[in-house]
């Protein structure tokens, strides 16, 4: 064969395999777009809706992800028994408490559902859980809180150890300092080890001065000293960490008491605003932790952290009712953009899975 048909030919089998090979990629990548696009979902009927709200309406969905699973996943709910049964499983798990979950569950207009499709008979009953409950919830003040003339207001934030209370503290000086606010911190947790040092570390970091006293030192001693310093620098906020575990709990409690008679003592009426914080993955527990700290102290509100990721959402609700309190603050995240002030509507349409 000629050399230059020879050369003709092998360019031509060049040319047709590279298209080839074009053809090929072409070919795979489409099918993988359909395979993408052509997934099947579950038989199970389920409920959930991503919101396209607000931020903080995406956030409270997202913090509770894993409470909404029982509140949005539904199988044979044709039956009015049988989606109460489910309803009433779903309340009990988020550890909305027993009593709440009758109580809300009797209140449902059942027989108004009886004859609605699946899929409405599901989401009126959801509609009717977040009405029943959002009442419980009481709604916070918006301007809070309140810059008080010509002295720091004092913020003490008490609990057991272990529930974030110096990490609130911290980020929620933060917030204050973010908003144009002078902020003091006052390390009143004396007896755990490190305890002033940690808050005197985040104190560092927020250009604020921390005041501290020796471990093992009179935290009432403290407190006073930190209440006369915030009102020489004229510090529009003082926010005072506590102890949250002595040799036993009624020497725990006896201490917060006179750390409270002493504040009143170095500024009338202080401390003017006393924090319960609580860890949400402890549920139910949170209810009888409120109850000891309500009879030792006046407790004006409720700071709830580590929200993100529990199962127990519905206490939040739970201990909410008990106490009567404003939830002040909740915690979603590690960030600090991840404290959260409380709004009761949104919250429970992300508990049960109703797009705000």
């Amino acid at each position: 064969m000629p050399d230059n048909v020879t050369g003709g030919f092998e360019h031509l089998l060049l040319l047709t395999g590279t298209f080839g090979i074009l053809l090929a990629l072409l070919w795979l990548i489409k099918g993988k777009d359909r395979r993408r696009g052509g997934r099947t979902t579950s038989a199970t009927l389920t409920t959930t809706t991503t919101p396209q709200a607000t931020p903080a309406a995406s956030n409270w969905w997202s913090a509770l992800s894993k409470t909404r699973v029982k509140f949005t996943t539904f199988t044979h709910a044709t039956e009015i028994s049988a989606l109460r049964e489910q309803l009433e499983e779903a309340c009990l798990i988020s550890d909305l408490g027993v009593s709440n979950t009758q109580e809300v569950l009797d209140q449902i207009p059942w027989a108004d559902l009886v004859s609605l499709p699946e899929n409405e008979k599901i989401r009126k009953a959801k509609t009717s859980l977040v009405s029943l409950m959002t009442p419980w919830l009481k709604m916070p003040e918006q301007q809070w809180p309140q810059i008080r003339n010509g002295e720091p207001c004092v913020i003490w934030f008490v609990g057991v150890n272990g529930v974030g209370k110096t990490t609130s503290i911290a980020k929620f000086a933060q917030e204050l300092i973010s908003k144009g606010h002078s902020v003091m911190l006052a390390a009143g947790d004396t007896f755990r080890a490190a305890a002033g040092e940690q808050l005197e570390t985040w104190a560092d970091r927020l250009g604020i001065t921390c005041i501290k006293g020796q471990a093992g030192a009179d935290s009432s001693a403290v407190l006073f000293d930190a209440i006369q310093s915030a009102k020489s620098k004229n510090i529009q906020f003082l926010l005072c960490d506590s102890a949250g575990r002595l040799h036993n709990q009624g020497q725990l409690m006896e201490a917060l008491s006179k750390n409270k008679r002493v504040m009143d003592k170095a500024l009338p009426n202080a401390p003017h605003e006393i924090l319960l914080v609580l860890d949400a993955h402890t549920g139910q527990n949170m209810i009888s932790q409120a109850e000891h700290f309500l009879n030792a102290v006046n407790v004006t509100g409720l700071f709830l952290t580590k929200l993100d990721g529990t199962a127990r959402g519905g206490a939040v609700v739970a201990v909410a009712r008990k106490t009567g309190l404003p939830i002040r603050r909740l915690g979603l995240g590690e960030s600090a953009q991840d404290l959260t002030p409380f709004e009761p509507a949104p919250f429970v349409n992300a508990l049960v899975g109703i797009e705000s």
